[in-house]
């Protein structure tokens, strides 16, 4: 038996970590160093983690806000982007969107002036310049604005910036207002960027959809989508932006368990190898979803927490491999999900795949523009792995794999 001596070490210990992680999430804050959607990733990684804390606070604090600075304040094409200002007469594609965002927002029982940062689309644009809207957004103030690097910018020097924005920006756009302002998002970080892939998307499809003469279509956003539109299908619709906005706890709304199983998931990346980014491994959204359909079956759940989860809490090796082993291990046909009768956020789904494999992205200059793309002959349903396959004989230029999930319950009905 463990002494009293012995309890009390393991409890001022846990108390040091409690304080260490209170100190530097206060010191995070109270710089304005990060958004808190990132809030939770950089102080725990900090804290399991200490010989990173140079290389993620030099990247997220220091290397990511000098870029947004220099965006914001840069002068030429920068000035030219960030300084124009917005007109909805003249932007219809991004009017559509924005009224799109605001209706869903609404529909959800939220205030859009707490989680768009203006009670219309009218009251967030209209006069303001492009920079203001953005360094109104969730990581407006920290991060900078996607495919707006110097690379990305070279193009649209001979441009009308307006004209530029509706063809390249709305997507983007749409996705930063997506991930809401609430002070506590959903987390792990994997989470949050997956129901603005998905909030984002449902609002305006061309974000995973490529339109014909745009540009605004978002690589990789698909993938993160699909997490984000099996959330939905598993909470609803209303209660998954409700969870984005803060107003809905992830550990209510799908269990403790679950909630604590898909924190640490989304952490073991970095664990392993100390990478500065700690959203790896996007492109495979069908383990996410065996992840939090598992604990819906008493006896599979009971046993994924004994072999994976409890040995990490308890101060084990972390080892993804085994994670994602064990989750392509589990045949669906042992899952809830697959004895779910079909809903319309699986024919949604199942929408999203077909579409997700006839985009590509390709390399444009020192950027990538996704674009709609015909597999070079017929796609396959693999109905046991519950995966749509393509054609295509390597993964598109972001990485993309050519096989994307299928819902379970269409695969256990046969149905295409």
């Amino acid at each position: 038996m463990r002494s009293n001596v012995e309890r009390a070490e393991d409890l001022g210990g846990l108390l040091g970590v409690a304080a260490d992680v209170l100190r530097r999430r206060g010191q995070l804050l109270a710089g304005a160093l990060h958004a808190p959607g990132m809030l939770e990733a950089l102080v725990a990684a900090e804290v399991a983690r200490p010989e990173a804390e140079p290389v993620l606070r030099q990247h997220y604090c220091v290397t990511m806000p000098e870029m947004l600075r220099r965006q914001l304040q840069g002068d030429g094409v920068e000035r030219n982007l960030f300084g124009a200002r917005l007109s909805l007469s003249r932007m219809p594609r991004l009017r559509a969107a924005l009224e799109a965002a605001f209706s869903r927002v609404a529909d959800a029982g939220l205030s859009c002036a707490e989680c768009l940062g203006a009670p219309s689309p009218a009251a967030l644009v209209e006069g303001r310049t492009f920079g203001e809207v953005y360094a109104g957004c969730h990581f407006g103030s920290s991060m900078p604005m996607l495919y707006a690097s110097p690379a990305d910018l070279a193009e649209m020097a001979a441009r009308d910036p307006l004209a530029w924005i509706e063809t390249r920006y709305v997507g983007p756009l749409l996705h930063e207002l997506s991930h809401f302002h609430a002070v506590e998002p959903p987390a792990p970080a994997n989470l949050h960027e997956a129901l603005a892939a998905w909030i984002g998307s449902e609002a305006w499809p061309a974000q995973v959809w490529p339109e014909a003469g745009a540009l605004d279509a978002i690589p990789g956003a698909a993938h993160f989508a699909a997490v984000g539109g099996w959330i939905a299908r598993t909470v609803g619709p209303r209660a998954a932006l409700r969870i984005q906005a803060g107003a809905l706890d992830l550990r209510d709304a799908l269990g403790r368990p679950c909630a604590e199983a898909l924190r640490l998931y989304g952490f073991l990346p970095f664990l392993e190898t100390g990478a500065p980014h700690l959203l790896s491994d996007a492109f495979r959204p069908g383990r996410w979803w065996k992840l939090i359909d598992l604990w819906r079956e008493a006896t599979v759940a009971r046993d994924f927490h004994d072999r994976l989860v409890a040995p990490l809490l308890a101060g084990g090796a972390a080892r993804k491999q085994a994670w994602d082993e064990a989750l392509d291990a589990l045949a669906w046909r042992e899952l809830p999900a697959w004895r779910d009768p079909p809903n319309a956020i699986d024919r949604d789904l199942a929408a999203r795949a077909d579409r997700a494999l006839r985009v590509r992205t390709m390399r444009r200059g020192q950027g990538f523009v996704a674009a709609r793309a015909d597999p070079p002959g017929p796609m396959v349903l693999d109905r046991e792995a519950c995966e749509l396959q393509a054609p295509w004989n390597t993964p598109d230029a972001f990485g993309a794999p050519p096989v994307f999930p299928w819902p379970p319950s269409l695969a256990a009905q046969g149905a295409d």
